[in-house]
């Protein structure tokens, strides 16, 4: 969702340093932190749980490699919902293990999904029970050659 009414954080560059350190190894401990930034391991403390109370940092978590999971296809799929059904068909489609992302989009369509798949199959079974649904009116998918970027979580924006 976007952040239309929300006030934006303001980040220092005690801040965006830590953000680089945890973003590039979440494990990193404060007092590792601390020493790298030359502050106090409280300060290191308060700084990250200020970012967690203030929603900069949404959670701690690994980043998957899906491939070696066995999901080598990616695929971004178009989808046009009938009017006034686009929420209840993302909700539904949300806990969709296949899916990594949904954006609502301006445009032809009014939604995009990331979803992952171990093979074609796999991808033919999800268009097909998509397509099932009597609010998709569309959909359109592309499949994903070769990835040359995919870092949601980076901090290389700071």
């Amino acid at each position: 969702m976007a952040n239309e009414n929300k006030d934006f954080i303001k980040l220092d560059d005690i801040d965006v340093s830590i953000l680089k350190i945890i973003n590039e190894d979440v494990r990193t401990s404060y007092r590792q932190i601390s020493r790298s930034l030359d502050v106090s391991v409280g300060t290191v403390h308060n700084r990250i749980d200020k970012m967690v109370k203030s929603g900069v940092i949404k959670k701690f978590s690994p980043v998957i490699d899906h491939e070696i999971l066995g999901y080598v296809l990616t695929t971004i799929i178009g989808v046009r919902v009938k009017g006034g059904k686009l929420k209840n068909w993302e909700e539904k489609t949300y806990s969709n293990k296949n899916v990594v992302g949904i954006y609502d989009v301006t445009g032809e369509y009014d939604a995009f999904l990331i979803a992952k798949f171990k093979d074609t199959n796999e991808l033919n079974t999800f268009i097909k029970d998509l397509v099932k649904d009597p609010n998709i009116e569309r959909t359109y998918t592309q499949t994903v050659l070769d990835v040359i970027k995919e870092d949601m979580g980076s901090s290389n924006i700071l």
